[in-house]
């Protein structure tokens, strides 16, 4: 038995989402400065030391939330850790319904807390938080964020000497968290606001009351993915984008006729404006949409192939009305009721509130897309030294080491070497599923532990009619229709109309997915995780958090997702 003062609970919860791979040691090291530039500010507020702390760390190479820092600023804001964890962040609720039994009498244990910090912040922090609710321009991006992301993205860094490339990392890092510092009175009011819209009005009405924001980049992506595969229809090349093997051999073609050119011009458009995003998109080893136009040609072929784009577009406008409809309905039922202005203001403010996390996320995940331009170019450097001896042998190293190797400029065999090493754990850590929640110490060698992703028994998790699962509901509204499971957005897998996506997770890269799916259902996720808040966007009903689902329902089997009761039925 492991003792209350010494265990850390560590959850994927909205991890899963954020890093759905196993990290390399680059992806460990960029995230870890990224990840403790966004939580500073934040946890400075509210007495937690960030340097003394450890927010997150590796279980099995997946990147986990320390829970300990979680219960730790909810004990100290309410007093109570009564609300389950799951309810807010997603993960397995039996497995954290047992951790927060322990976590109840030693919360902050592993987490440098300070009560005389908190009280002697506590005024600064509500003064901010209530002048950036009350500012007329509240809720907008930073400035000088979006100046320096827009600079460095047009950038071509092979003109830049070794030493100023990690510099652009360490600069972007520290931009980061100073604008953080401005930003997260609109990212907590998003949450208090969100989670009173449901107190007071119930998931269902809540659910409606917070969907279609418009304005969302990570939304905006789908549609306008849609918009384009529509274009190709009306252009009237499509059989010259199925005729053609490859973006490469598309563009050629294209290229000969004046509808080509404008249908390949808002390719282009498209890509500019969106293509920083990618599966797996906070992760640097990822590569973005923009690197892999054949993987966008195929979602654009899908949505044609799928029923047709046009109609699917026609689709997602109306079900878009239903729901503005529906909030307004909502909103007018509460005429004479005291509570409206306050319900209303909540409301909206959530919705801005959501709507700026979303596109501040975006903007991280630009920064994300230079640095991986930059390690790309150091790596492209250090090739050519024979310094690293494959590409994407940059992955395997950290930043420190890559500072080293491209300061000194030395061939360091105890570095080559733990890459050869390194590379293997990654491959042995591909093969293993870590559990969603970890208790103290983890033992991949533990049976009881892990499950191997070659060991699923296919029988015992094989289509079952009638079987009932439980989830949490996110956004509203009840649909049947027929499942289409994926398992990796990788695979460009067609989602035709009137199906009903099945997934593990949902981050951006899954964008295009959710434009021609009639309804969502995820293994992982909360109520403001991604796939619920893009679901509630595009008013399509969505149940997250429902365990092994991927595993427990077939493509093509009819389901009924009642995203009102969080309930999925196998029919």
């Amino acid at each position: 038995m492991v003792k209350n003062e010494s265990v850390i609970i560590w959850s994927k919860s909205n991890a899963g989402e954020l890093f759905p791979f196993a990290a390399t040691p680059m992806t460990f090291s960029v995230s870890e400065k990224f990840i403790k530039a966004l939580l500073a500010p934040f946890m400075y507020n509210f007495g937690i030391d960030i340097e003394k702390t450890r927010p997150f760390g590796l279980v099995a190479g997946r990147i986990y939330i320390n829970m300990n820092c979680a219960a730790a600023l909810l004990k100290k804001a309410t007093f109570s850790l009564k609300k389950n964890f799951a309810d807010l962040f997603g993960g397995d609720c039996e497995e954290l319904a047992r951790a927060l039994e322990i976590l109840k009498n030693s919360p902050a244990a592993g987490v440098e807390f300070s009560y005389m910090k908190l009280v002697l912040r506590l005024p600064l922090t509500a003064y901010r938080f209530v002048t950036e609710n009350l500012s007329a321009k509240r809720f907008e991006m930073p400035a000088d964020l979006t100046a320096t992301i827009e600079k460095y993205t047009s950038a071509d860094f092979k003109n830049y000497p070794d030493g100023s490339l990690l510099t652009v990392i360490a600069e972007l890092a520290g931009l980061l968290q100073r604008s953080t510092e401005k930003s997260w009175p609109a990212v907590l009011s998003a949450m208090i606001a969100s989670s009173l819209v449901h107190a007071f009005m119930g998931n269902e009405k809540a659910n409606i009351l917070l969907s279609c924001s418009k304005g969302m980049d990570s939304a905006e992506s789908g549609r306008e993915l849609l918009k384009l595969a529509a274009a190709a229809e009306k252009l009237g090349i499509v059989p010259l984008l199925f005729e053609c093997s490859g973006f490469a051999e598309t563009e050629a073609a294209l290229k000969s006729n004046g509808a080509g050119l404008a249908f390949l011009s808002n390719f282009a458009r498209f890509m500019k404006t969106h293509g920083h995003h990618a599966v797996g998109e906070v992760d640097a080893a990822c590569p973005r949409w923009s690197e892999i136009p054949d993987y966008i040609l195929s979602i654009i072929k899908s949505y044609i192939s799928g029923g047709g784009a046009e109609n699917a577009l026609r689709r997602s406008e109306n079900i878009y009305a239903r729901k503005v409809s529906d909030a307004s309905r909502i909103r007018k039922g509460l005429d004479f009721n005291p509570i409206k202005p306050l319900v209303e203001f909540l409301a909206d403010t959530a919705k801005r509130g959501l709507t700026f996390r979303e596109n501040y996320k975006s903007e991280l995940v630009m920064m994300i897309a230079i640095i991986r331009k930059i390690l790309l170019e150091c790596e492209r450097r250090l090739l050519a030294k024979a310094i690293l001896k494959a590409e994407g042998d940059v992955f395997f190293i950290d930043l420190q080491e890559l500072e080293t190797l491209m300061r000194h400029g030395k061939n360091f065999s105890e570095i080559a070497a733990a890459i050869n090493i390194r590379k293997k754990e990654y491959e042995s850590f591909l093969k293993i599923e870590p559990p969603s929640v970890v208790i103290g110490d983890f033992n991949a060698a533990g049976p009881d532990n892990i499950r191997r992703k070659t060991a699923l028994d296919e029988d015992a998790v094989s289509a079952n009619a009638g079987g009932v699962f439980k989830g949490i509901a996110v956004s509203a509204g009840v649909i049947t229709g027929r499942a289409r499971v994926v398992k990796s957005a990788e695979t460009a897998e067609t989602v035709n109309c009137e199906e009903i996506l099945v997934a593990p997770f949902t981050d951006p890269g899954w964008t295009p997915y959710f434009v021609n799916a009639a309804g969502l259902v995820t293994e992982l996720g909360g109520p403001l995780s991604h796939g619920s808040i893009i679901a509630r966007e595009y008013g399509i009903p969505a149940v997250v958090n429902v365990k092994n689902i991927t595993s427990l329902v077939k493509t093509g089997q009819l389901i009924k997702v009642d995203g009102n009761k969080g309930i999925v039925t196998i029919i």
